[in-house]
């Protein structure tokens, strides 16, 4: 499927107001008149995509249309300008741009039915990627290294991990500790609520920890399960991650 057969005629589309991680209760809809490309641009930022009450993730969740979209956020998935050109996704699993976008769907959004190259929702979100300025490398395949073999990541400065659970994590599990602002309220306050759900007497300090780092490194995929994306190492170096675990105090378990 391609963008470029998208015609630019009016349609009827979703007004929102949502942020750029989604909306964060029942949004109020609006119908106006619209171009392909700004009924994509809508759907980007539009939970509903997945037309179903249990999500609140949209793609802007996970996503920046165009590099530092999002400022200094730390996301999880790469930026979409010149997606419609690279030459594979998911870390080189997948060599169709529709087959991604449906994976995205099915796994982190719960959404049953896949799009097909006919519907308008997906000819529109093409149209509004293929209107994204694509500059520099932005087409070339972007690497995404997963961690299969969990370890501890070395320790490091609970202040700049501070500044990291805010710019990777509160946007969908809210501020540390109190889980304030969390987008759902299945996402965990982190990390007390986490540690809870894992008591001392079933689970010793070093396999608290590596839950950790097994749902940071893997997200609902390798068996655990949930809606969550892994963060690569790309997106966040082992450094970070020791930041961000003594800013959890994780390495202070007993």
């Amino acid at each position: 499927m391609r963008a470029r057969g998208v015609p630019a005629a009016a349609l009827a589309c979703a007004a929102l107001a949502c942020g750029a991680g989604g909306c964060g209760g029942d949004p109020e809809t609006k119908i106006v008149e619209a171009t392909a490309v700004e009924h994509g641009a809508a759907l980007f930022r539009d939970p509903s995509v997945a037309e179903t009450s249990f999500n609140r993730y949209s793609c802007a969740t996970c996503h920046e249309a165009i590099p530092g979209e999002a400022g200094d956020a730390i996301l999880p998935g790469a930026p979409l300008a010149g997606a419609v050109d690279r030459p594979h996704y998911w870390g080189g699993q997948e060599v169709d741009l529709l087959s991604a976008i449906n994976h995205c769907l099915y796994y982190f959004m719960t959404k049953d039915l896949p799009w097909t190259a006919e519907d308008e929702a997906a000819r529109a979100m093409f149209a509004y990627l293929e209107s994204l300025p694509a500059e520099g490398d932005a087409a070339e395949a972007v690497p995404f290294t997963p961690i299969y073999i969990l370890s501890r990541p070395p320790a490091g400065d609970p202040e700049r991990g501070a500044l990291l659970h805010e710019r990777a994590c509160a946007s969908c599990h809210g501020r540390a500790r109190s889980g304030e602002g969390r987008l759902v309220e299945r996402a965990p306050a982190l990390p007390d609520q986490t540690l809870d759900e894992h008591p001392r007497d079933r689970y010793t300090a070093v396999e608290r920890l590596l839950i950790f780092v097994e749902k940071v490194r893997h997200g609902g995929f390798v068996g655990y399960g949930g809606q969550m994306p892994p963060f690569s190492l790309e997106v966040l170096s082992e450094e970070e991650f020791g930041d961000l675990l003594s800013f959890y105090e994780l390495y202070e378990l007993r």
